[in-house]
């Protein structure tokens, strides 16, 4: 969603107490490179170190005046960094005539009306956008939230349908004719609309009557197309009447679900975790609010040396850091992070009004991942840290879940059962772990196909995300078992919702290859904290556990007790 009036004038406002105090240091600035620069002598041997914090306090000036709204101080400042730079690199002495360079721009830095000076360029609301904001409830209730419109003129399709959505936690209302399927979206628009496309008014009547009442709602409802149909014709004609997906039947349950939670965005997002590094925090927080406004989180550091110290409790997707900083430049501190293995894949971005080519290659050469030249557009600043960063999001996951189901992995399911149990160790606090197994699934993919078996696999996956807390941890533990920590649930509750989810899920239709529909169900076995204190004895009981369920018919739960396990 784009930014409200009042969040615009709380930017503009904050940019504006920003560049206040811009103006109040510049004073404070300028005697220190006065001061830097009265040391320079010209029949002594240069000092290196003086050299280049001068070089850094003018490059920092000259971003933050481009920043802020100041081209003067901008150009100026430049004027003198670009023959410090020529000093530092050996192409220019340090003579008599660079000193009265240098001194002449202070001049003209200290005698700038800059108060008159022009204010920052006020850009439309419209250059952040802000999106949607999701706190971290329950799956269920999000998707509670999102009315699905069904509407088909056969009510055996409509009400099947209707019945396998539920059981994903969908809220559904069934329709029979285009007519009160109007009415209700003039009513009360939902999340989607599942649209067959024949009906007895004609063989594409469904395209055309989403494309009415588009026309006449002066909005587009996101909807699936379901049809018997296969032909060209019929897919152009919804491509044409603004359709968002089109599904022949028998309709394919998973499928279905996959292409809703794409459409109404229904998984909760994580803001991305940005930390700042630069040693101007007046640049600094103006690049942390503009990203904040666009619904990021930041975090704020104006010394290299605690950054080792916060990424130990702030998870980054991304650095951005200033290139010219005093005890540690920027590509010292990409090398120090390329040090630490767990921050070898972490995106490092320069922010820095350096232009000069061959300075931000040999920066990059350290180990950063890409050059932002100041003065930078929010709108662009915005793109390029959402782009890396959710470049570095996807590879993390990819590190830690299940590609077919989007669920932890194996080591990582174990490595956070030890972390729950240490901490109901430390706090006394109640813990279920559970292991489940599909049943029959070699029959599952031998009769109906690995493909289909896949469509199990995932199907099961959701229902086990739409039914846990988001505080519950959720895993595929390897072929068909998964396994669930419920954190703070005792192991009646965990029976509770363990149960539930089994009726749930062996109430999904699947379709296999050639056709033909059926139904899976799993077996679960339990095992809780206190009973069991560690991990090792957790697993052992679950599996036990499971093992009795399958023993004892299959799609069931079974509880491991002290009592039931084996003596050593």
């Amino acid at each position: 969603m784009r930014m409200t009036q009042q969040q615009s004038a709380n930017l503009q406002a904050r940019k504006a107490r920003l560049r206040a105090s811009f103006i109040t240091q510049l004073p404070s600035r300028l005697g220190e490179l006065r001061e830097r620069v009265s040391r320079l002598d010209p029949a002594q041997p240069p000092d290196r170190l003086n050299l280049q914090e001068i070089h850094r306090l003018f490059h920092t000036l000259k971003g933050s005046g481009a920043t802020f709204g100041f081209p003067e101080v901008m150009a100026a400042a430049r004027d003198a960094e670009q023959h410090l730079s020529r000093v530092l690199d050996g192409y220019e002495a340090l003579g008599e005539e660079l000193l009265d360079t240098l001194s002449h721009q202070l001049d003209a830095l200290e005698h700038l009306e800059i108060d008159r000076a022009p204010c920052l360029p006020q850009e439309p609301p419209a250059q952040v956008a802000l999106p949607a904001r999701r706190s971290g409830r329950d799956i269920t209730t999000s998707r509670a939230e999102h009315s699905i419109y069904i509407c088909d003129d056969d009510p055996e399709v409509v009400a099947e349908l209707a019945m396998q959505l539920g059981c994903f936690g969908y809220r559904v209302t069934a329709f029979t004719s285009l007519a009160r399927l109007h009415r209700a979206v003039a009513e009360a628009p939902p999340a989607a609309v599942i649209l067959d496309v024949v009906f007895p008014e004609g063989i594409n009547a469904g395209p055309e009557a989403l494309a009415e009442i588009n026309r006449l709602t002066g909005q587009r409802v996101p909807t699936i197309f379901i049809s018997n149909r296969e032909d060209f014709g019929a897919r152009l004609h919804a491509v044409q009447a603004g359709g968002s997906a089109y599904c022949t039947k028998p309709v394919k349950t998973v499928e279905m679900v996959e292409i809703l939670d794409l459409i109404t965005d229904t998984n909760p997002v994580e803001p991305f975790h940005i930390l700042i590094v630069d040693d101007d925090p007046d640049l600094a927080q103006y690049h942390a609010l503009i990203l904040e406004a666009a619904g990021m989180v930041t975090r704020v550091l104006s010394d290299p040396a605690l950054v080792l110290r916060q990424l130990e409790t702030f998870q980054a997707d991304l650095m951005l850091i200033d290139l010219y900083m005093p005890q540690c430049s920027g590509p010292e501190l990409a090398q120090v992070l390329r040090q630490v293995p767990a921050h070898v894949g972490l995106p490092i971005i320069y922010i820095s009004s350096e232009t000069d080519a061959e300075r931000q290659f040999r920066a990059l050469a350290a180990g950063a991942d890409g050059f932002l030249t100041k003065p930078i557009a929010p709108k662009r600043l915005v793109a390029e840290i959402r782009l890396r960063a959710e470049r570095m999001r996807t590879l993390r996951s990819l590190m830690v879940r299940d590609s077919l189901t989007g669920l932890f992995n194996h080591n990582t399911i174990l490595q956070l059962l030890e972390i729950a149990v240490a901490a109901a160790l430390r706090g006394n606090t109640p813990l279920s772990f559970t292991m489940i197994d599909i049943d029959h699934f070699k029959q599952v993919n031998d009769s109906h196909g690995h493909n289909v078996g896949d469509q199990v696999l995932m199907a099961l996956g959701r229902t086990l995300r739409l039914r846990m807390r988001d505080s519950d941890v959720v895993g595929r533990y390897g072929g068909e078992e998964f396994a669930v920590v419920m954190i703070g649930a005792s192991a009646e509750r965990a029976m509770q919702v363990l149960d539930a989810l089994r009726q749930s899920f062996a109430a999904v239709t699947f379709v296999g290859e050639g056709g033909q529909q059926f139904h899976s169900t799993f077996s679960a076995g339990l095992a809780a904290f206190p009973d069991f204190t560690d991990t090792d004895t957790l697993q052992d009981a679950a599996d036990r556990a499971l093992y009795q369920a399958k023993r004892r018919g299959r799609n069931r739960i079974e509880c491991a007790t002290v009592a039931t396990e084996p003596k050593p």
